[in-house]
């Protein structure tokens, strides 16, 4: 069994078993996949939790993708590196879930109470003004459409190049570079709206 840290969320473990092939390594060459799972566990929580906002959620996010990714190890291309391959897997297993929890929120929440959610992006006047601007960006970027959202987050929480993010992605530069010009379009008006 391996045990994933949830990057500091309290008491927050992933774990699934990992079977052992007759060689030992799944990875090519003499990397194995609990290697791998060590060395990205962090990255990949991180990207799903910027995209989701809630450490659960993000815990299931990443525990899927590093299922995803170990049964579908022989789609791996070795050319390319393994991180944004993983990175790609984890955004879409954090858009599923989101989309999927706000699906179930629809159906849960009466109209009537639709009025009395509390904003999420609202924090206690007693924290800093340091926190309240960061959580402010969070939740803007929270709110972004999920083609803004991801390749914000890859850019700017992933620290990756405009090149990685359309690795990653699938997409060509000059779309993401668009897209993270309109995405940055869209944060400045979310932030002005809030006085952040």
């Amino acid at each position: 069994m391996v045990l994933l840290s949830s990057g500091g969320v309290r008491g927050g473990l992933l774990r699934f078993p990992l079977p052992r092939p007759a060689g030992g390594a799944i990875v090519r060459g003499a990397v194995t996949f609990e290697d791998v799972v060590r060395e990205h566990q962090d990255e990949l929580y991180g990207a799903a939790l910027r995209i989701l906002g809630d450490p659960d959620a993000a815990l299931d996010a990443a525990n899927q993708a590093f299922m995803k990714a170990y049964r579908s190890i022989g789609s791996y291309d070795p050319s390319r590196p393994i991180r944004h391959w993983l990175l790609r897997i984890a955004v879409n297993e954090a858009i599923t879930i989101g989309r999927a929890r706000t699906r179930d929120r629809a159906r849960q929440a009466p109209e009537a109470d639709a009025a009395d959610v509390p904003d999420r992006a609202a924090t206690p006047e007693t924290e800093t003004l340091d926190r309240e601007s960061r959580d402010g960006i969070r939740a803007a970027v929270a709110r972004l459409p999920d083609l803004y959202r991801e390749v914000v987050v890859l850019r700017y929480f992933n620290e990756l190049s405009i090149d990685e993010v359309a690795a990653v992605l699938g997409r060509s530069p000059s779309t993401v570079g668009v897209q993270l010009l309109r995405a940055r379009q869209l944060l400045r008006k979310a932030l002005e709206g809030q006085g952040v």
